[in-house]
C-alpha cells in the first residue's frame, strides 16, 4: 500500500509542476536556512559543555562600583580569593589560579617563536577542565614546580619540528629556562579558552615580587575557576566570598561574583577584561538569529500549508470520485499524508546537502564545520528529519481530515471551493508570513542603520594608514631607538610614536585621589602611556593645555593628561593645573593637559575618565603613520629594516584600522546574516503569494469571465484580485510594526552609542518595509492576475 501512495504521489507531483515547483523552492530555501542558522546557534551554545564539570563550574569575576567605573564587570578578581574561597567556602571542591600571558617569545638556541595564546596555570586546573594532556601523570607531577611547560601539539611542531621529541626539551622565557613536561592533543572542541602553551604558575624562589602578588588581596588581576559542589546555592557562595573580601580588608566597592562556565562565551559582551576569551560570542545576536531561524522555517511552513490545502481544492472531484468509486477516508488520509510528507522529507535532504555546499565551499563565515557537527550530534539528523515530518503532518491534515471528510456530493458539485474553512485558514498563513518578513524587514534596516552610525561615527581619532608593529619583547629595547630612527627618515612614514595600548584593546585601571578629596573613596580609573608624538601620529586633539614635551624634564614623573570624560566626572569646569594624588604616598601630579574624548573601548561601552601617562621610551606598540602611496614599499622597507636590526625576532604588525574594526566583527556578522536572510524570507513569501494567486484565480476564472462579459474592465478585475492580499498586507504592517519596534528597542539599548529609534527617518524605516512588503506582494500577485483579467472569458464559461 505505501508503494502504491508514493507511486500516485509522484505522478501528481509530475502532474502539478508548476504548484509542486513553488512548493519544494521555497521549503527548500526555508529549511536551507533554519538548518544553517540552527547548526551556528547550536555551535554558539555548546561552548565549553564537553567538560565532565561544565554545569559546576564557574569563573571569578567581579563587580567594579568604584567611583570612576561605568563598565563595571571585569573578569578577573583579587589575586588571592580563588585559593582563598577554595579553602574557607566547603561549597566549593576545586578552586584554580590562572594568569594571561599572550604572546610569549620562547627562545630555543638563538631563534625564537611566539606562542599565541599563552597562559600561566596551576595544577588544578587540569582537574577543572578535560585537557588532553597525553602523559597526564608524569606530567602533571613535574608541572607542580616552577619553570615547567606543556605545549599542544601544534606549537611543540613549531618549535621543534616532527622529529625531535620534545619532552624535557629546555626553552628560555626572560632569560630564565623552563623545561617541557607534557605535550597536549590540539583542542577541536569549542572553548572560550584559547591556549597554544600552558606555563606553570609557580614561582621560583628568585621571583619573590612574583609570589607575593599572587598571594596578596591588593587590587584586580588574577582570573579563577571553581568546582562547586553539586547542590551548592551560586549565590550563597558569593556572599560567602564577599565577607572574605571584606575581612581581608579588600575595597567594598568591587563585589565579588561567580560566573556559570556555559554562559561565559554567550554571557561576556559586556564585561571587561576578558582578552584571554577567544572568539567571544553575544547571547543576543544568537537569540535574535535563533528568532530569525524560527521566523524563517514557519514563513516556508505556512506557505507549504497554504499551498497544499490551495492545492488540495483542485484535487476536490478527485476525491469525490475516489470516495464514489470505493475508497475509504483511511486510503484518502495515508494519500494526501504520504504527498506532503514525502515532499517534505525530499526537501529537507536537498536541503541538508545545499547547507554542506554552501558552508563548505562559500565565503559565508558561520564558523561551523557541518560535517563535524552532524558526526558528533547524531540526534542533529533525527531532529531535522522529524521536523520534516512534522511540516508534512500539518500540511497534510487540512486536506487529508476536510476532505475526505466532505460528502462525495457537495464536493462534485463544486461546493467546496467556496468553503469558509480553506479561505480563513489560508488568510491567517498569509498573514502570520508576512508578519514575520515584515518584521525582519524592519530589523535588517535598523540593525544596517545602527551598524554604519557606530561604525561612521568620530572616533576621536584616525584609524586609516595606522600600522602596529608589536615591540612588547624586553629583548627588542635596546636596539628600538634606533630602528625608530630609521623609520623617521623614511618620506613615507609621516609619524612614529610608542605607546603601550590602542583604543580597542582593554586599557588596565589604576586608583587615584583628588587632591582636596576624600581619601576614603579613590577613583578607578582607565589608564594608559604614549610618548610625546602619539597625538600628532593618531589625530588625536587637546580641549585645554599642552603635550608632553621632553623639554619640560617633570613631565615623566609629576604631570598628567586626563580626557574631558575624567575632567567632567570630577565637576571640573578647568582642569589644567589641579593636582591628582597617586600611591600610598599620595604622591602628586599637575595636570597639564585635557585630550578630547576618544573611543578607547567599544560603542557599548560609555567613554569613561582616562589619564594618559608620559613615557618617552619603548612601550609595546610601536604607532606609524603611514602615507597611503606606495604601501606595499612601506611594508618591505619596515620588514627589510627589522629583520637587520632584530635577525632573532618575529616582525609582528597588524593594521589599525582593521584591527579595531573587529570590535565590530559580530555586528557586522549578524547585520549581514540578518540581510541575507530577510532577503530569502521575502522571496519565500513572494513565492507564496505567486503560488496562491494561481490558485486563486483559478478557482474565480468563471466569475472573472462573468464580470467581463457584463462590462467590467481589466483594471477593475485586477483591483478586485489583488485587494484582498492588499488588505492582508496592511494587516500584518499593523501587527509586526510593533513587534519589531519592541525587539529592536531591547537590542539597540546595549549600545551607550545609538540612533535615536523614534527620529522621524529611523520611524520611516517601518513605514518602507510595509509599502516593500506590500510591493513585493502586488508584484507576485499581478502576473495572474493580469494574465486572466486579459484571458478570453468564452475560455473560462465553456466549462460551465
Amino acid at each position: 500500500m505505501l508503494k502504491t501512495f508514493i507511486i500516485i504521489a509522484i505522478r501528481s507531483f509530475k502532474k502539478n509542476k508548476l504548484s509542486t515547483s513553488i512548493n519544494a523552492f521555497g521549503l527548500i530555501l526555508g529549511f536551507s536556512t533554519f538548518v544553517m542558522l540552527s547548526l551556528f546557534v547550536f555551535n554558539e551554545i555548546s561552548y565549553d559543555r564537553w567538560h565532565a564539570k561544565s554545569d559546576r563550574t564557574y569563573r571569578f569575576t567581579t563587580v567594579d562600583e568604584a567611583l570612576g567605573v561605568t563598565s563595571n564587570q571585569v573578569a578577573i578578581s583579587n589575586p588571592r580569593m580563588p585559593e582563598a574561597a577554595e579553602l574557607e567556602i566547603p561549597e566549593i571542591e576545586i578552586a584554580s589560579r590562572m594568569m594571561y600571558a599572550g604572546e610569549q617569545r620562547m627562545e630555543k638556541g638563538d631563534q625564537g617563536y611566539y606562542s599565541e595564546y599563552a597562559l600561566y596555570v596551576e595544577n588544578d586546573f587540569f582537574e577543572i577542565f578535560d585537557l588532553p594532556v597525553r602523559n597526564r601523570e608524569e606530567a602533571l607531577e613535574k608541572f607542580n614546580q616552577p619553570h615547567k611547560l606543556i605545549l599542544t601539539d601544534a606549537y611543540a611542531e613549531k618549535v621543534f619540528g616532527t622529529d625531535q621529541e620534545s619532552i624535557g626539551q629546555v626553552l628560555t622565557i626572560n632569560d630564565q629556562s623552563w623545561e617541557v613536561v607534557g605535550l597536549m592533543d590540539d583542542i577541536t572542541q569549542n572553548s572560550h579558552l584559547g591556549f597554544d602553551a600552558l606555563l606553570s604558575l609557580y614561582p621560583a624562589q628568585s621571583d619573590s615580587s612574583f609570589a607575593q602578588y599572587i598571594n596578596s588581596w591588593g587590587g584586580l588581576g588574577m582570573l579563577g575557576y571553581a568546582v562547586l559542589a553539586k547542590g551548592a546555592d551560586e549565590e550563597e557562595v558569593e556572599k560567602k566570598m564577599a565577607d572574605i573580601a571584606l575581612a581581608n580588608d579588600v575595597n567594598d566597592f568591587w563585589i565579588p561574583q561567580l560566573q556559570p562556565l556555559e554562559e561565559i562565551h554567550l554571557g561576556s559582551a559586556g564585561i571587561l577584561f576578558d582578552y584571554y576569551h577567544i572568539n567571544k560570542g553575544d547571547q543576543v545576536y544568537v537569540m535574535a538569529l535563533s528568532g530569525v531561524a524560527l521566523f524563517i522555517l514557519l514563513i516556508a511552513a505556512f506557505n507549504f500549508v497554504n499551498l497544499t490545502t490551495a492545492q488540495s481544492t483542485t484535487r476536490a472531484k478527485e476525491v469525490g470520485i475516489r470516495k464514489v468509486v470505493g475508497s475509504s477516508k483511511a486510503l484518502l488520509i495515508g494519500q494526501h499524508m504520504i504527498e506532503s510528507i514525502l515532499m517534505a522529507i525530499a526537501a529537507m535532504i536537498l536541503s541538508l546537502g545545499l547547507v554542506f555546499i554552501i558552508t563548505s565551499y562559500t565565503d559565508i563565515n558561520l564558523d561551523i564545520d557541518f560535517l563535524t557537527l552532524i558526526s558528533n550530534e547524531p540526534l542533529l539528523m533525527v531532529g531535522y528529519t522529524l521536523l520534516a515530518i512534522v511540516i508534512g503532518v500539518l500540511a497534510g491534515v487540512y486536506p487529508s481530515f476536510i476532505l475526505s471528510s466532505i460528502k462525495s456530493v457537495n464536493i462534485l458539485r463544486g461546493r467546496f471551493q467556496t468553503s469558509s474553512k480553506g479561505i480563513w485558514l489560508r488568510k491567517t498563513l498569509v498573514v502570520l508570513q508576512f508578519v514575520a518578513a515584515i518584521g525582519m524587514i524592519c530589523t535588517t534596516l535598523i540593525v544596517s542603520k545602527q551598524i554604519d552610525y557606530i561604525k561612521n561615527k568620530h572616533l576621536g581619532f584616525e584609524k586609516e594608514q595606522v600600522i602596529n608593529i608589536n615591540i612588547g619583547d624586553p629583548g627588542l629595547n635596546s636596539g628600538m631607538d634606533s630602528y625608530k630612527q630609521l623609520l623617521d627618515n623614511n618620506s613615507n612614514i609621516t609619524a612614529t610614536a610608542y605607546s603601550n595600548n590602542m583604543p580597542g584593546s582593554t586599557f588596565g585601571r589604576t586608583g587615584v585621589n583628588v587632591e582636596g578629596g576624600s581619601q576614603d573613596e579613590p577613583w578607578i580609573v582607565s589608564a594608559m602611556s604614549m610618548d610625546e608624538h602619539y597625538v600628532e601620529a593618531m589625530g588625536m586633539e587637546l580641549a585645554a593645555g599642552r603635550n608632553y614635551d621632553p623639554e619640560f624634564a617633570s613631565d615623566q614623573q609629576e604631570s598628567i593628561i586626563i580626557n574631558e570624560a575624567m575632567m567632567e566626572s570630577l565637576g571640573w569646569d578647568e582642569a589644567v593645573g589641579k593636582n591628582l594624588l597617586f600611591g600610598n604616598n599620595n604622591t602628586s601630579r599637575k595636570v597639564i593637559g585635557v585630550i578630547k574624548d576618544f573611543h578607547f573601548s567599544s560603542m557599548r561601552h560609555k567613554i569613561e575618565p582616562l589619564m594618559i601617562f608620559y613615557n618617552p621610551g619603548p612601550n609595546n606598540t610601536l604607532v606609524l603613520k603611514v602615507s597611503p602611496t606606495n604601501m606595499r614599499g612601506t611594508l618591505d622597507f619596515l620588514e627589510a629594516e627589522w629583520n637587520r636590526t632584530f635577525p632573532n625576532y618575529p616582525f609582528d604588525y597588524q593594521f589599525f584600522d582593521q584591527e579595531f574594526d573587529e570590535i565590530f566583527a559580530s555586528d557586522e556578522l549578524f547585520a549581514n546574516l540578518v540581510n541575507v536572510f530577510t532577503g530569502l524570507s521575502i522571496i519565500i513569501s513572494a513565492l507564496g503569494l505567486f503560488g496562491l494567486s494561481f490558485f486563486m484565480v483559478e478557482q474565480r476564472k468563471k466569475e472573472i469571465g462573468v464580470r467581463k462579459v457584463l462590462g467590467s474592465t481589466i483594471r477593475q478585475i485586477v483591483q478586485l484580485l489583488m485587494k484582498e492580499f492588499v488588505l492582508l498586507i496592511i494587516l500584518a504592517n499593523i501587527i509586526a510594526w510593533p513587534i519589531a519596534f519592541y525587539f529592536l528597542k531591547n537590542w539597540i539599548s546595549d549600545f551607550q552609542y545609538r540612533i535615536d529609534l523614534w527620529g522621524m527617518d529611523n520611524l520611516m524605516v517601518y513605514v518602507f518595509a510595509g509599502l516593500g512588503a506590500l510591493i513585493v506582494a502586488m508584484v507576485a500577485v499581478s502576473y495572474k492576475s493580469i494574465s486572466a483579467a486579459l484571458s478570453n472569458p468564452v475560455n473560462s464559461l465553456r466549462d460551465e
